[in-house]
């Protein structure tokens, strides 16, 4: 007892916590809200409120932020939104043990980080994803460790049968070994399993898989990644008392390369995955992106970014369901200038093309934001 409260009072002589507060205000046109065809043509305006926070101690590490978007459109559409972000991350670390919790709660519509993940344009409504995912990290050897990890996803939509979107559970684990061959590559061995239940849909998918990833450095500024593995998918829907069921098998794979400069960065990432809908079927996911940054002057940084996205649906066997995009693509052009030390202007546009495979139409949109950001002085307290 008296050891473990000596541990704890050098930890807490230790202790240091910040905060980093900052409100943004974003003004923003959009030609095309919900990239279909009913009419979209909105202007916008955000307000956003956020902090950043974080704490340390000699074992403890503790980081996350809160944020808001208080959003209204007009035009075509008359609503008002209201978006939160609530995203926390605390590290235990022992000699040889490193105890993560990863956990995050978000509410935003369809059309933010749901696209950007899976592809897919959905009904444009809210939607609130409850996030946990612990983890547990032994280092056995200087260069071999495990990792033992579990999941947690909950994800509701607001009016969402109405909107053929259906509410989903996810729950899962995995076991992974990894290895450091020389200073600059590492090999990891990743087993994993996956449940699924889509109760309004009928659907409940168990998935199992392996996955092969390899890191390696070139410099200290270039690094390259690239992992692959298969999964099984096991599907079981039950419609009208029918019940259908289909096991299939999926690769998936992907890749990575990061490189930086002086004054500018660069990425390049994509591969093949499986993925989640709240339209109640899991969706195989192509994805190609890239990003580029360049710091013109010490306060002047332009940007670009861009994606490519492929989408095919994974239904049960007999099920019906289809999804009607079978490609989407974005491109994001930005400027961003650091005005002084507390006020930051930023100006983006944006171009979305998305066709349609049943049909075979075209919707574009097009948007452009402009957002001055006020960040306030950083506060910490040390002990």
């Amino acid at each position: 007892m008296s050891s473990l409260l000596s541990m704890t009072g050098r930890e807490a002589q230790a202790a240091e916590w910040s905060a980093e507060p900052s409100l943004a205000v974003k003004g923003e046109y959009n030609s095309n809200l919900t990239l279909s065809r009913i009419p979209g043509e909105v202007w916008g305006r955000w307000v956003s409120p956020s902090v950043r926070f974080a704490g340390s101690t000699e074992r403890l590490e503790v980081s996350g932020k809160a944020a808001g978007d208080f959003v209204t459109y007009y035009g075509d559409q008359n609503r008002s939104l209201t978006n939160g972000f609530f995203p926390v991350v605390a590290r235990y670390s022992t000699e040889r043990d490193v105890f993560t919790l990863d956990g995050s709660f978000t509410r935003d519509n369809t059309l933010r980080t749901e696209l950007q993940q899976t592809g897919v344009v959905l009904g444009f409504t809210q939607r609130n994803l409850w996030s946990m995912s612990p983890s547990w990290t032994r280092t056995v050897t200087d260069k071999l460790s495990f990792q033992l990890g579990y999941q947690f996803l909950n994800a509701t939509y607001e009016n969402g049968r109405s909107l053929g979107l259906f509410d989903y559970g996810v729950n899962g684990g995995s076991l992974g070994l990894s290895y450091k061959v020389t200073e600059r590559d590492d090999v990891q061995l990743t087993g994993s399993y996956t449940k699924l239940d889509v109760t309004d849909a009928g659907l409940k998918s168990n998935n199992a898989g392996g996955s092969l990833s390899i890191t390696h450095a070139f410099s200290e500024t270039t690094t390259v990644k690239a992992f692959g593995g298969p999964r099984f998918l096991d599907q079981t829907q039950t419609i009208g008392g029918i019940s259908l069921s289909s096991n299939q098998l999926v690769w998936t794979f992907g890749g990575s390369l990061r490189t930086k400069w002086e004054d500018a960065w660069a990425s390049l990432d994509g591969g093949q995955e499986v993925n989640v809908s709240g339209l109640g079927v899991l969706v195989k996911t192509n994805r190609l992106g890239a990003t580029v940054s360049k710091d013109l002057t010490e306060t002047l940084t332009v940007s670009f970014a861009g994606q490519v996205f492929q989408i095919q649906a994974l239904p049960v066997q007999g099920g019906g369901v289809q999804i009607a995009e079978t490609q989407l693509i974005s491109a994001t052009p930005a400027v961003t200038w650091k005005l002084n030390q507390w006020w930051v202007l930023e100006a983006s546009y944006a171009y979305v093309d998305r066709r349609v495979d049943v049909t075979n139409e075209f919707f574009h949109g097009n948007s452009a934001f402009l957002k001055l950001t006020y960040n306030m002085q950083k506060l910490s307290i040390a002990r």
